[in-house]
């Protein structure tokens, strides 16, 4: 045990390494063209900014990786110059049978990429813990010849986030009282003290006024699936993820009952109706009993 966990270090040393190696060869690159080291590390860190400012990619990428991470992935996300809001990034998963076992993967990266890479396949031993830790490859395309800017980088897990995501699921798979008490605990850990009681004060009041419910023991209304279906949004609003559902149950307008698309908020018009923009891009005004949470794919960040 101790072996392995020396050899672990080792390696997670030589990586480190080759990643700070390749940092300065690129600042040397970089002052052979004349230019300054300030600028360098100026640019690195707008472009490396820039990803992080991009509303909900973080936890997109963490998700991603937290759902696959029995298969050791790392995350890229590829965006261009011309994106100014980050609609456009592209996030994939590279699980490590491809990464580490496809001799070719390596020949379409940047010089420095490509060595980090090579060093990741040779090894051994895992150098990150992949239940608390993963890896990030972010890459912006820029000018006509799209020329890359990247940037790698290792990330511990959010547990909130993480949690977030569980109970959701959780949520909206049942209506047990432990799932919406484990929704309030999260919400007042997601907020500031002066946020969070209003937002549950919110809830327990639909819950009472437009739903029916009685309190239980902590304040916590009776569930049901149209509140807890509310609950989940608002986790995954917090989170800035989308939030894809399945319409059912309606009435009036039967024809659309099985369509998909995402909870964009709530009616402005009408405070006991959601706004769902379907796959076709259309918006209908529907009650959260009538729509059932539903997978598609892997988490997605929130759509302008």
């Amino acid at each position: 045990m101790l072996s392995g966990t020396l050899e672990a270090w080792k390696e997670h040393k030589l990586m480190c390494k080759t990643m700070r190696e390749n940092r300065e060869e690129s600042l040397v690159a970089h002052g052979a063209r004349g230019g300054r080291k300030k600028v360098h590390n100026d640019v690195n860190r707008d472009f490396t900014n820039w990803f992080d400012k991009v509303p909900g990619l973080s936890n997109e990428n963490q998700l991603v990786a937290w759902m696959h991470r029995s298969e050791a992935p790392f995350i890229s996300a590829v965006a261009s110059e011309g994106d100014a809001d980050g609609s456009e990034v592209r996030v994939e998963m590279i699980p490590r049978r491809v990464w580490r076992e496809d001799p070719h993967f390596v020949d379409n990266y940047p010089k420095g990429f490509r060595e980090w890479l090579q060093l990741l396949q040779r090894l051994t031993v895992p150098s990150f813990c992949m239940d608390t830790e993963y890896v990030t490859r972010v890459m912006m395309l820029v000018g006509h010849d799209n020329s890359q800017q990247t940037d790698i980088g290792a990330y511990h897990f959010d547990a909130l986030i993480i949690r977030g995501a569980e109970i959701v699921e959780a949520l909206t798979a049942a209506t047990r009282v432990e799932d919406l008490a484990d929704a309030f605990v999260w919400i007042e850990s997601a907020y500031t003290s002066n946020t969070a009681p209003a937002l549950l004060q919110d809830i327990r009041s639909r819950a009472e006024l437009l739903h029916g419910s009685t309190m239980l023991a902590d304040n916590v209304p009776v569930p049901t699936r149209a509140i807890n279906n509310e609950v989940a949004f608002m986790l995954m609003r917090t989170m800035t993820l989308e939030f894809d559902i399945c319409l059912t149950g309606l009435c009036g307008a039967a024809h659309l009952n099985g369509r998909e698309g995402v909870v964009r908020g709530d009616d402005p018009i009408n405070n006991e109706r959601w706004t769902v923009r379907q796959n076709d891009g259309t918006c209908v005004s529907v009650r959260a009993l009538n729509f059932v949470h539903i997978r598609r794919g892997e988490y997605r960040r929130r759509s302008p």
